[in-house]
């Protein structure tokens, strides 16, 4: 069963590598029996070297201002290749409200935040990270809470900037 599928499969690939070999070698030698006589070619396209001057070519320059460049991308307009919107960082790609401010450390030249993901990754932020689909930002780390702003579009599409406040959860025991 085996050596027959195996010589069926062989015989498969001997036929369709034949008929490749035919229908490339094949177009070329039936392709120049095919074509009109010689008598009959020349007379249709026999053109004088004064017509061939007389028709002046037409020659086309690209002018900037009037059409969009061709080399831009229809996907990505305004956008430039490389920027920051390409690769997402972690926490760009999740919601702020999703998150939880576990802990904040003290320290002198600024507070810094521990965070956990929906998926139980924790990391620790510090002001001006970017954070959020909305494209928020950091803005401040006081003792107890974080504040991040960012920019979302109503209905209208008009863009405002909002405040989203992550607070630390006080323990029951502990006030």
């Amino acid at each position: 069963m085996r050596n027959e599928l195996y010589l069926l499969t062989l015989r498969t690939i001997q036929l369709a590598a034949f008929m490749g070999v035919i229908c490339t070698f094949g177009t070329a030698a039936f392709g120049e029996s095919a074509k009109p006589p010689s008598a009959v070619l020349k007379a249709e396209t026999q053109v004088t070297p004064a017509q061939e001057e007389d028709t002046p070519k037409e020659e086309y320059t690209y002018i900037p201002g009037e059409r969009r460049d061709p080399f831009e991308s229809l996907l990505f307009r305004g956008e430039e290749a490389g920027t920051a919107g390409d690769e997402l960082t972690p926490l760009q790609k999740v919601n702020v409200e999703d998150l939880k401010l576990v802990g904040i450390v003290k320290k002198p030249d600024g507070n810094t935040a521990l965070i956990q993901t929906p998926d139980g990754k924790g990391y620790f932020l510090i002001r001006g990270l970017p954070l959020g689909k909305n494209e928020g930002v950091i803005a401040n780390i006081m003792d107890d809470k974080m504040i991040v702003k960012e920019k979302k579009k109503d209905f209208l599409g008009q863009i405002s900037v909002s405040e989203v406040v992550l607070e630390l959860k006080k323990e029951e025991g502990r006030r």
